[in-house]
């Protein structure tokens, strides 16, 4: 009985859902008239279940008690009989209405929770649930953005989420401690600048959704922004983490598995499939993707483990403790400066320390360097306040102790004598900067984050990068190859922040603004080499379309404008292929949003299917690349006297004022010619046959007819002419000849 009640129920449902009905979520409706409406549809559903089961609970017991064979007893039965029917309906109800929110997020996740409990049985059972061609470990917007793709893009692959937390972005209500994102949120645009993809490169903390890709902007829009959340420029910390628990609750409906820890991570040999040992039982996974980010705090050098010293994730939100307190930071980073930041407010000083010299955000374009809404510290000790900024030698790191002292806490950076006479007796008035003697009431640790390997065996731990490999000191990030997969444990990826390895300190990789194209690469990768899928590519008909295509997406597209220099849109020539035919581009396929590295280290090959051979006349192949690149050198302390002076500080000579360099952001077409597949090992200069710069736009706006479009159309000239004849040097056509005749005699 209870299996044609719920499947009476679905087909209601699903009435309601294929005719607009209440549903599907009006787009009109705000998170917050949402969670209000499940709230009471939970709070009904509990209610009514209670209810009817104590009613069905009643007649069961009535029904036991009395003579069947009595008109009575066959009343209470009939009774007994309505009571359980209506239990199944209330059970329906509840499952079906967590089914019907599901609705909301995609028909496909209705249609899963249909076939699980209406369509022949109740859900599978353990040993069918433990098994996973992907197990994606974290629910951040990491762990979100990589599954949200893997179910969009491969539908056909089993995938699960796991989450210690009882919420997605449970990260967020926490972190940053004193609330404030520096993440923008931009909300208001001009009527021209209406694309959906182009209001993206403003868009730093949403998430992306491939089936709302390509639709414009406005009131019916389906899209789940952040902007559906907060208004500010900067949010707050609770409401991208609210965001992140509507996006999950509306898209992945099914897929998370909250309260969920794993324990650990191993396989028996390097082709079986992991092992996956969980706080709710033992998971066989083919893939694992890491995208649990960078969550542990760092210790720092061993002078910092004192026990007083407290870390940046011990700090409380409410800096009243600090009130009239010696404050002392170590750091340099943007956590550092947000502490210091906020407990300057009420301490009587604080001082920052650093060994590192400190990077802005805005004089090398890299947005995890320290950034403008932090650094007001810097103000404040540059205008004579008492809060000051100390930049430590290596060696006099190396030397500093701290120590109990003077009812406090005692830093010294010296080994005199003297010095430490002057702890050792208490003589607090003694004890001064000039002596290299500093007195606090508390000292902070504020050294960032580092991925956490300990769930792995040693069988498939991952091998984790050296000093100087990345970060200074190393071991911060896994070391991964350009596919996202750990050098030395294969089908073990990383997603989110964590792929920020291959572009730190460069791009935008270790944000959400960054990793939500990263995770799409990935995905992409996965698709190809897993199940037989293809890069998202477009057929070009002929050169005037590839004008268009290409001046189109310089022009909108965020993925390029995020990830510049790291993702490029590719076009790729087989000149054999080719040679003889008027038009080069027709019938070339134009790849979107390949990580450069790919290419570089062998792997596009494959995903362009490239099967010519390699190392003969009839392989010369040409690449396009087309990537969004600051100009060379525009960095550093001189990037905002650019009018007057070189970013090296030089005044401009006469030939670069009357030719000006393109110093901002800029789309940059390359061609190369190369002889491997996949053009691999060939990003270099030797392999470059030509390179055009479009003339920089402040507004980003690259369609001016004698600037941009005439530059486009010059360039795609120039492939199609090299198409028709490449250059091979006379050498090398020796050499290829002497190749090709060995091969055909053996």
């Amino acid at each position: 009985m209870r299996y044609s009640v719920l499947n009476l129920y679905f087909d209601h449902l699903r009435s309601y859902e294929g005719g607009g009905g209440v549903v599907r979520t009006s787009a009109r409706e705000t998170p917050e008239r949402r969670d209000t409406t499940t709230r009471h549809a939970r709070a009904r559903e509990s209610s009514v279940a209670r209810r009817l089961s104590r009613r069905h609970r009643r007649a069961r017991g009535g029904g036991a008690r009395a003579n069947m064979s009595s008109p009575s007893s066959r009343a209470r039965g009939r009774r007994s009989r309505r009571a359980a029917v209506a239990t199944a309906v209330a059970v329906a109800v509840a499952v079906g209405a967590r089914c019907a929110r599901a609705v909301v997020a995609s028909s496909s996740t209705f249609e899963r929770c249909r076939a699980m409990f209406g369509s022949g049985g109740w859900p599978s059972t353990a040993s069918e649930a433990s098994r996973a061609e992907y197990c994606v470990v974290g629910a951040g917007p990491g762990g979100l953005q990589m599954a949200l793709y893997l179910s969009r893009e491969v539908p056909n692959a089993s995938m699960v989420v796991f989450d210690k937390s009882a919420r997605a972005g449970s990260f967020f209500e926490t972190f940053p401690i004193h609330r404030r994102l520096i993440s923008i949120n931009k909300v208001h645009f001009s009527s021209k600048q209406r694309d959906a993809d182009f209001r993206m490169r403003h868009d730093w903390n949403s998430l992306i959704d491939p089936l709302d890709e390509g639709e414009l902007d406005g009131k019916a829009r389906r899209r789940l922004l952040m902007q559906n959340y907060s208004l500010e420029y900067y949010p707050r910390a609770e409401d991208l983490s609210r965001y992140l628990r509507e996006f999950a609750a509306q898209k992945l409906a099914g897929y998370v598995s909250y309260n969920t820890d794993v324990l650990s991570i191993d396989r028996q040999t390097p082709d079986s499939e992991f092992a996956v040992n969980t706080s709710k039982g033992l998971y066989t996974c083919k893939n694992v993707v890491m995208a649990t980010g960078l969550h542990t705090p760092k210790r720092g050098p061993k002078q910092l483990w004192h026990p007083k010293v407290i870390g940046y994730h011990e700090l409380p939100a409410d800096p009243k403790m600090f009130a009239g307190k010696r404050v002392a930071i170590f750091g340099s980073g943007n956590a550092a400066f947000e502490a210091a930041s906020a407990i300057s407010k009420v301490s009587a000083h604080v001082d920052i320390y650093s060994t590192s010299e400190i990077k802005l955000a805005h004089q090398n374009h890299y947005p995890g360097a320290l950034r403008i809404p932090n650094a007001g510290v810097l103000d404040q000790y540059l205008l004579k306040s008492l809060d000051t900024y100390i930049h430590l030698s290596q060696e006099s790191f190396d030397q500093m102790r701290i120590s109990d002292a003077f009812e406090a806490l005692a830093i010294t950076f010296n080994n005199e004598f003297e010095t430490e006479m002057i702890v050792a007796r208490g003589k607090e008035d003694k004890c001064t900067p000039l002596q290299g003697c500093h007195v606090y009431d508390y000292i902070i640790r504020a050294m960032g984050w580092e991925f956490d390997a300990s769930i792995f065996s040693p069988s498939v731990a991952p091998a984790v990068e050296k000093p100087g490999e990345i970060t200074k000191r190393g071991g911060k990030y896994p070391s991964m190859t350009a596919a996202y997969e750990s050098k030395n444990v294969s089908g073990l990826f990383f997603a989110g922040a964590l792929a920020h390895a291959l572009d730190f300190g460069q791009s935008a990789g270790g944000f959400i603004h960054g990793f939500r194209y990263t995770s799409r690469a990935l995905v992409r990768y996965l698709n190809v080499k897993n199940h037989g899928g293809t890069w998202s590519n477009v057929i070009l008909s002929g050169r005037r379309n590839a004008f268009e295509h290409a001046l189109a997406r310089i022009n909108t597209v965020s993925s390029l404008y995020q990830m510049y220099g790291v993702l490029a849109d590719v076009m790729y020539l087989n000149v054999d292929d080719i040679l003889n035919t008027s038009d080069a581009f027709a019938g070339v396929r134009y790849f979107h949003d390949v990580p450069l590295r790919m290419i570089q280290e062998g792997y596009f090959g494959s995903l362009a299917n490239d099967t010519a051979p390699e190392g003969t006349l009839s392989g010369v192949r040409l690449l396009v690349t087309i990537t969004l690149e600051y100009g060379v050198g525009f960095s550093g302390r001189f990037v905002l006297d650019h009018a007057r002076l070189h970013p090296r500080g030089r005044p401009w000579t006469r030939a670069e004022k009357e030719n000006p360099l393109d110093l901002f952001l800029h789309p940059v077409l390359r061609l190369y010619q190369c002889l491997h597949r996949g053009c691999s090992r060939s990003l270099r200069k030797r392999n470059l046959v030509y390179e055009m710069h479009l003339k920089e736009e402040l507004s980003t706006d690259w369609t001016d007819k004698f600037l941009h479009q005439q530059r486009l159309e010059r360039f795609l000239e120039r492939v199609q002419s090299t198409a028709s004849a490449p250059r091979v040097s006379s050498l090398r056509v020796v050499y290829l000849r002497v190749i090709e005749w060995l091969r055909r005699e053996s």
